[in-house]
């Protein structure tokens, strides 16, 4: 994949030499990239207030409340809510997801801005660009969309529950975004603007959600245009030289909900229930909540076995088909290469012109790296799973 992003590190290595893609665009795009880090620099004194207030207890608990942030919450949170509790907002959340860690990711990579200066202490290791926050747009995505269609698809659901989930949305939501800022990882500018971003995907989700939902079942042709739709925004991707983490987790979670399409569509107009969407079939609440344990660990790790076999063999695969063609390919994981010291500003973030930029990448060499691919298929695997053999084991276990 051809690198969109021109960032190299100079040789001195306590200097880090970045060229904004933005700055593509002339005098338009520099002046965008300058307001915008001149928004996250005139953040500091906020930080330093809030850094002012930081004790051990409190300390603890941001960091409890930026992991609801965090994709290893996500994940079982999606898993509970497809097997427990509604299987197509379930799958909605997991698309709209994926949108959100698109465009953060991109508008991250594209924008390439540092992370708040010193005096600011981070209380947290970041390795990756600063604007947008990926925390901001998925707080507002994944909880305001559960409370909506809560809100818009169930009449059954109480005022005093409608009311309730509002009140832990309001919480879970804004907590997030200021837990971002106490542990001195974003400015003020990166959690308006994840905000925003938030607000605009999850007011025209909101708008299509059904629609493509519908539209994957009914039309033959729905999983090659929405596989086919994934590339193509997979390979405009803005990719970083040297590389950062966004790009990977993009793909992973690209891979989980096109799996997810996959097996709704594969599924036809065969309806799959969550448990308590099919709680006449049990008896007391107590089987129910023990019935429900059983399933979600059940699913995991059928879910993680599926993982690791899935990209065992997809590597055995890829590496067979490339050897036949003749290339030799390679299997790196992605890591940053972008260390978490130099991603906050300071007077070794360097951003250089066009001209130099080009050169430094004229003799950079692209290797076949196997990394991505494997994901891909690995997390598609595990999003096919998830909504289509999961659901079978649970019927044919009679969980």
């Amino acid at each position: 994949k051809t690198s969109h992003c021109c960032l190299v590190m100079c040789e001195d290595s306590a200097k880090l030499k970045v060229f904004p893609p933005i700055y593509r665009f002339g005098d338009a795009g520099r002046w965008i990239h300058a307001k915008l880090l001149a928004g996250i620099l005139h953040g500091t004194p906020v930080l330093l207030h809030i850094q002012s207030l930081r004790t051990p207890r409190l300390n603890m608990i941001m960091k409890m409340v930026s992991f609801l942030g965090e994709e290893e919450f996500y994940t079982p949170l999606v898993a509970a809510i497809v097997w427990l509790l509604d299987a197509r907002l379930g799958r909605l959340v997991t698309m709209l997801m994926a949108l959100g860690f698109y465009l953060a990711g991109a508008t991250k990579n594209f924008l390439c801005l540092p992370r708040p200066p010193s005096p600011v202490v981070p209380l947290e290791r970041c390795s990756d660009w600063a604007l947008p926050s990926h925390h901001a747009v998925l707080s507002v995505n994944v909880p305001w969309y559960i409370w909506f269609y809560a809100y818009l698809h169930n009449s059954n659901v109480s005022l005093t529950v409608l009311t309730i989930l509002f009140l832990l949305t309001v919480l879970w939501s804004f907590s997030v975004m200021f837990s971002r800022m106490y542990l001195g990882v974003h400015s003020p500018a990166d959690i308006v603007v994840g905000g925003v971003l938030g607000c605009l995907l999850l007011a025209g989700w909101l708008h299509w959600d059904l629609y493509i939902d519908w539209y994957i079942v009914s039309s033959a042709t729905s999983s090659l245009v929405i596989l086919t739709v994934v590339m193509v925004l997979l390979y405009i991707h803005p990719d970083p030289h040297p590389t950062t983490y966004v790009f990977a987790e993009t793909v992973c979670m690209a891979g989980v909900a096109s799996g997810f399409v996959l097996g709704r569509a594969h599924s036809g107009s065969t309806i799959v229930l969550a448990l308590v969407e099919s709680r006449h079939s049990y008896g007391s609440n107590l089987s129910l909540v023990g019935c429900g344990l059983v399933r979600v660990l059940t699913g995991i790790v059928f879910l993680v076995i599926l993982k690791m076999a899935a990209a065992f063999l997809c590597k055995k695969v890829l590496y067979f088909m490339c050897q036949l063609i003749g290339l030799e390919p390679v299997c790196v994981k992605r890591r940053s290469v972008v260390t978490s010291d130099k991603v906050h500003f300071s007077t070794s973030f360097v951003v250089l012109d066009q001209d130099a930029a080009e050169e430094n990448t004229h003799n950079n060499q692209t290797v076949l790296n196997l990394d991505i691919p494997i994901k891909f298929l690995a997390y598609l695997s595990m999003g096919f799973a998830a909504v289509n053999l999961v659901p079978a084991i649970f019927h044919s276990l009679n969980i």
